[in-house]
């Protein structure tokens, strides 16, 4: 009897993480992150570098958390700082042209 109590929970534990491993990912098109079109990494990099120069900001602390495409080949990206949110919007050619604190 001991050792069905000593063995039970692990039996259990191990069964449900057998279970866990069996459930399917979606396919890579019906991910949300897949379904919209973000900015590109070279105007992400600079609309960070426009804030930190604008904000006074640390270079390596303005991290860039989201973006979206706009009409006319615009992208709005927003940018974190120490808790700080700022909106940049950089065209295709990456002229920024706007940046203000959210």
């Amino acid at each position: 009897m001991w050792i069905l109590k000593t063995i039970l929970p692990f039996v259990f534990a191990a069964g449900s993480v057998a279970l866990a491993g069996c459930q399917s990912s979606p396919a890579p098109e019906n991910m949300t992150r897949n379904t919209m079109q973000t900015a590109p990494a070279d105007l992400q990099l600079a609309c960070a570098t426009a804030a930190s120069t604008k904000f006074g900001a640390d270079h390596a602390s303005v991290l860039p958390v989201s973006s979206s495409v706009l009409d006319g080949g615009k992208y709005q990206i927003i940018l974190e700082a120490k808790g700080q949110r700022s909106t940049c919007l950089i065209d295709q050619a990456g002229t920024v042209l706007s940046l203000e604190k959210a």
